[in-house]
């Protein structure tokens, strides 16, 4: 592709390369740069990606895309903001993809995106629909899991140079639908610029990413970015964010609760197990009864959430009845390891206090012995949440076990005191051990008939975090290891 074709309707503040220069490939990663490749600079908040320009000269790159004039001599093009740009170059380079698909659905919100984002899944793959599905577990082009590069991290929602790579292989499979997680980081970082949804669904707002935000003003500001470009808004009204996030959408305002309001709404819960949730819903002036094989009352919200996407979307009651209650669980969102023994062992990815605590909350519905919490805090991430994460377990438990948990570049024992902060006089006993997988092994060597156990943070994580880097983990070996199946 031509660079002038490249930069097709991106403003330009200066040229300073050959228009008609042959470009084979976008990249902000210098250290994925390819021979013939356009390098787009990010500026970031500690460096200035223009620092690595002659390193990416030096792996083939025949131009720089910068926000200030590069120090080195080198052929380049100035554009007001590298970060908003480097999605519509993208979308130049792929040939626009994003604009080949019938309907675009966005999911933001603390907790919820993953589980709403496979029901809806669920529902337009029973309609009829080829859908892709973009997630914080697996990119999904139909059925079909999009690979990720070794040593590459599965972002919620990816980089851009990923991105519009999925975006190109849905297109060539046929894909109509594209259901997918909008992060609050990918938000405030411009990597969805350009992006046409039509839809942007919003799940609750809850304490998480303080480190980065700061505030939970600029937490909720970021997350606004998804409704100044949807066509539609489709929002949780029972949540205290609400009114300060709806008005932000472009277009219509449609709402779901779990509290009799709204557009679409539960009127009541029939009833409540570990095999699902049956409840009444009301919407378009009668009553759906609707069932749900996802335990835990939460399942309502993301449920309603995903309902409301399909029927604004024109998606037929047979197709949503059908696949909400034949649907398999999601890996990791109270997820029941399958063992013989007289307990029961959950896996599920609450890492925020409103998670843990909804969490606990289900299971205590359905728990006949003792609940008890095995859980730990990221490490480089918001502290504040630590020790009202050790208050809630405590309080929600019968027994805690404080451990550790992708402690990254701090001390385990640190995070850990942290936590013991909130849970010391919160309710019930508990203990701290550093090691995760001797904390699991304890927790299941102290289990009793009727116990449920819950292991919280990890959800679908197949690794842990540490001062060493990156390594395999998975609490599901551990455990079925443990107890011999």
């Amino acid at each position: 592709m031509k660079l002038q074709e490249l930069f097709s309707d991106i403003a330009v503040l200066s040229w300073n390369a050959d228009p008609m220069l042959e470009v084979t490939s976008v990249s902000s990663d210098s250290r994925k740069i390819e021979s013939g490749a356009a390098f787009v600079c990010l500026k970031g908040l500690k460096v200035d990606g223009r620092v690595w320009i002659p390193q990416s000269f030096e792996k083939g790159a025949v131009v720089a895309i910068c926000q200030e004039k590069p120090e080195a001599e080198v052929p380049y093009v100035l554009v007001e903001d590298t970060r908003a740009a480097l999605p519509l170059l993208l979308s130049n380079f792929y040939q626009h993809p994003e604009k080949s698909f019938r309907r675009i659905i966005g999911i933001t919100g603390t907790n919820g995106k993953t589980t709403t984002s496979f029901m809806m899944k669920a529902i337009f793959d029973r309609a009829g629909c080829k859908t892709g599905l973009i997630g914080t577990t697996k990119y999904l082009v139909c059925d079909e899991e999009f690979p990720v590069d070794a040593g590459s991290a599965l972002l919620t929602t990816p980089d851009p140079e990923l991105l519009f790579r999925l975006f190109a292989a849905m297109r060539e499979k046929g894909v109509d639908t594209v259901i997918m997680e909008a992060s609050s980081h990918a938000l405030a970082l411009k990597k969805l610029t350009g992006v046409p949804f039509d839809l942007g669904v919003f799940t609750n707002l809850t304490q998480d990413h303080i480190d980065f935000h700061k505030t939970m003003e600029e937490y909720l500001e970021a997350k606004k970015g998804l409704f100044r470009v949807a066509k539609k808004g489709i929002f949780n009204c029972d949540d205290q964010a609400f009114e300060r996030i709806s008005h932000e959408v472009s277009s219509t305002v449609v709402t779901y609760s779990a509290k009799g309001e709204g557009d679409y709404s539960s009127a009541k819960i029939l009833s409540h197990d570990d095999r699902g949730i049956k409840y009444l819903l009301k919407c378009e002036g009668e009553e759906k009864e609707i069932f749900v094989s996802v335990p835990g009352s939460f399942t309502v919200y993301n449920s309603l959430a995903a309902i409301a996407a399909a029927r604004e979307e024109g998606i037929g009651w047979d197709s949503i009845l059908s696949a909400l209650s034949n649907m398999e669980g999601v890996k990791g969102r109270i997820e029941r390891i399958p063992t013989k023994t007289p307990y029961s062992v959950f896996i599920d990815f609450a890492h925020t206090p409103d998670a843990l605590e909804n969490i606990l909350k289900n299971l205590r519905e359905f728990t006949t012995g003792r609940l008890v919490t095995l859980f730990g805090c990221g490490g480089d991430r918001d502290k504040t949440k630590r020790p009202i994460m050790g208050g809630i377990a405590c309080r929600m438990s019968d027994f805690v076990i404080i451990t550790s948990d992708n402690c990254r570049s701090e001390k385990k024992e640190d995070i850990i005191g942290d936590i013991v902060a909130g849970a010391e006089g919160a309710g019930c006993a508990y203990t701290t051990i550093t090691d995760r997988t001797e904390a699991i092994c304890f927790a299941l060597d102290q289990a009793k008939p009727g116990d449920v156990i819950l292991l919280a943070g990890k959800g679908h994580e197949e690794y842990e975090i540490d001062q060493n880097g990156k390594h395999e983990y998975s609490e599901r070996k551990i455990v079925l290891e443990h107890i011999g199946e």
